[in-house]
């Protein structure tokens, strides 16, 4: 598999990002933000490609890493059709890097987070502005 942008950053600047209980749509729109202001890996690309006829028994998730080494000065606001959970993993400072886009780009609740020595797992609800 050939190295992406995401995958060689240092590990303090990288977040694995995954996204559930949403639609396709919703997913992209998270995503397209994302990689707008951080380099992803290959996987942040794939939105669009779940099954076609969503199975409540088997949920369908959406992951991707981003290198947040690269700080947005602006951002944007987004429009999401539904809410959509975010769990973020990674360094402290790449989470709260991550989190600040996210905040200031859509309506953020805060549905949980827990902290290790190194690491931050975070997740939030996200809903259009």
């Amino acid at each position: 598999m050939k190295p992406t942008a995401a995958s060689q950053a240092p590990p303090e600047h990288r977040v694995q990002v995954v996204l559930s209980a949403c639609s396709a749509d919703d997913a992209e729109s998270v995503l397209g933000v994302l990689r707008r202001y951080f380099s992803a890996d290959e996987g942040a690309d794939d939105v669009g490609h779940g099954p076609t006829t969503p199975d409540p028994a088997r949920p369908t998730v959406w992951t991707a890493a981003f290198d947040t080494s690269r700080v947005p000065e602006e951002v944007s606001r987004a429009a999401l059709g539904g809410a959509v959970t975010v769990d973020a993993q990674g360094g402290p400072v790449a989470v709260a890097r991550l989190r600040d886009v996210l905040h200031r780009t859509f309506e953020v609740e805060d549905a949980g987070a827990a902290s290790g020595d190194q690491e931050v797992d975070l997740q939030l609800r996200l809903r259009g502005r």
